[in-house]
C-alpha cells in the first residue's frame, strides 16, 4: 500500500494531525493563522519530537492560501494527496459562542475549505466541527439548514458526505466531548467510521466494550502538579463552591419557557466541580477549566498540562505562549486518540484493496443523514415551535428622562 499523506488546514496545535500520524499517515502541509499555534508545532518538531517530521508547517490565511502552493511546498503533485483534514473554527456555531453561524465571517471560511480541497482534487475531506452545526440555522432560518448549505457546496465540489456525531469517551478518550465528524468522499469511496471501543454502560465481563476511562485515572497517569500549576478560587467563589458537590456546579438563572416552567438553565462557566469517577466534561478553549477536589491539594483548577492529557496529546509535547493561549490551543484541538482512531478507519479502507480513481466526482443527489440525527433536527424544530417566542431577546427598555 502506498504511503497515506495528508495536508491539515486550521491545524492548530496539532490534535488531528498528531493522530493520523500516529495511525500511519504523513503530514505533507499543515497551516494556521494562529502563529502561537504554528509555534507550538515548530518548537516541538525542533525538540525531536517525531510529528510533524515531513511537513511544510506555516502560518497562514486559508482565505490567502491556494491549493498549488500547498502542493509545491510540500513537494507534491495534484492527485497526491490522499486528504485534506481541519476544523474550521467552531465559534459560530458553538453553543458557548453567539450563534451568528453565517453571519459571522469565521462561518464562511467552509467555502475557502472546499476551494483548497479541489484545488488539490484529494481523496477526502475529514471536517470537524462543534455539535451545534447539525441543528444550526442558515439563510432560511431553519435548524438543520446550515450543515446542508455546507454539505451542498461540497456536493457541487464532487464530495459526497458522511456525517456522524463522536463522542470521544467511547473511544477511550477521559472527556466526555461530542462532536461532529463529516467525511467527503468520491463516488463509491464511502468509507466507515470507526466503532466505539468503550461505554458507559459497558459490561466488565461482556469483552466487547470497555468501560469509560474516569478523568481520577486519566490524572493518574501523569506527573504531580507543580506549585506553578496551582490555580485557586477567588475566596468569594471557594465559599461558593464548598457547598456543591462534585459533578455539579453554581447555575446560571434560568428563563422561562412554555414547556420548561421551571427555567433553561445551565451550569456558569468556570464554577463547576468534575466528578472524577466519570470523564472530564469537555474542555474549552477558555481559562475558566472546571474546578477539582485534589485529596493532597484541596480545590483547584485544572491545570493546562491536566487538558492536555485529557485531550490525549503525547505526555511530551508542549505548547507555547501563556496559560491564556495554552488553554485555547488544547481546547480548540481534537482529541489525538479520536483522531487516530478516524485515521485508522481510513486506512483500512484503503488496506481492504478498493482502488480509488482520482477525478471520479460525485455529482449524485445529497445523501440522506443518519436516522438519529435527522431526529435530532426535528427535535430542535418542533422545540423551536413551542419555546422560540419566548426565547426572542427583548429590546432594551427606554430609560426615562429626568428633568
Amino acid at each position: 500500500m502506498d504511503e497515506l499523506c495528508f495536508a491539515s488546514l486550521f491545524s492548530g496545535a496539532g490534535g488531528l494531525d498528531i493522530g493520523f500520524e500516529q495511525a500511519g499517515w504523513t503530514c505533507s502541509y499543515a497551516g494556521d493563522i494562529d502563529s502561537i499555534a504554528i509555534n507550538t508545532i515548530l518548537e516541538n518538531r525542533n525538540q525531536g519530537i517525531k510529528y510533524f517530521a515531513d511537513a511544510f508547517v506555516e502560518a497562514a490565511d486559508i482565505r490567502d492560501t491556494r491549493g498549488r502552493e500547498i502542493l509545491a511546498k510540500a513537494g507534491l503533485r495534484k492527485g497526491d494527496l490522499h486528504a485534506l483534514i481541519g476544523g474550521p473554527p467552531c465559534q459560530s456555531w458553538s453553543s458557548a459562542g453567539h450563534q451568528r453561524g453565517f453571519a459571522d465571517p469565521r462561518g464562511q471560511l467552509f467555502q475557502d475549505y472546499v476551494r483548497v480541497a479541489t484545488e488539490l482534487d484529494t481523496r477526502w475531506l475529514v471536517f470537524e466541527n462543534v455539535r451545534g452545526l447539525l441543528t444550526a440555522r442558515g439563510t432560511n432560518g431553519e435548524p438543520g439548514s446550515a450543515l446542508d448549505t455546507i454539505r451542498n457546496a461540497l456536493l457541487q465540489a464532487g464530495f459526497q458526505t458522511e456525517v456522524n456525531l463522536l463522542n470521544a469517551a467511547d473511544f477511550g478518550v477521559a472527556q466526555r466531548r461530542v462532536r461532529l465528524f463529516m467525511i467527503g468522499f468520491r463516488r463509491g469511496d464511502r468509507p466507515s467510521y470507526p466503532a466505539a471501543t468503550h461505554s458507559k454502560e459497558a459490561d466488565l465481563f461482556s469483552g466487547e466494550l470497555r468501560p469509560w476511562i474516569s478523568l481520577q485515572e486519566c490524572l493518574s497517569t501523569i506527573l504531580p502538579v507543580r506549585p506553578d500549576e496551582i490555580f485557586r478560587p477567588s475566596p468569594i467563589l471557594a465559599e461558593q463552591l464548598e457547598k456543591i458537590p462534585n459533578g455539579s456546579g453554581l447555575k446560571s438563572p434560568g428563563k422561562k419557557e412554555s414547556t420548561r416552567p421551571g427555567g433553561h438553565w445551565g451550569y456558569k462557566q468556570g464554577a463547576f466541580i468534575s466528578d472524577l469517577t466519570l470523564p472530564a466534561r469537555t474542555i474549552t478553549a477558555s481559562a475558566q477549566q472546571d474546578w477539582i477536589r485534589d485529596t493532597h491539594l484541596g480545590l483547584r483548577r485544572l491545570c493546562p498540562r491536566e487538558c492536555a492529557a485529557i485531550q490525549s496529546f503525547p505526555s511530551n509535547w508542549s505548547f507555547s505562549g501563556n496559560t491564556s493561549a495554552q488553554y485555547r490551543q488544547i481546547g480548540n484541538a481534537v482529541p489525538v486518540t479520536l483522531a487516530r482512531m478516524v485515521a485508522t478507519a481510513l486506512e483500512e479502507h484503503v488496506r481492504a484493496g478498493f482502488k480509488f480513481k482520482y477525478g471520479a466526482a460525485s455529482r449524485d443527489r445529497l445523501a440522506p443523514l443518519r436516522p438519529a440525527l435527522t431526529a435530532a433536527i426535528e427535535y430542535t424544530k418542533r422545540d423551536e415551535m413551542r419555546n422560540g417566542d419566548s426565547r426572542k431577546s427583548e429590546p432594551p427598555k427606554r430609560r426615562k428622562r429626568t428633568s
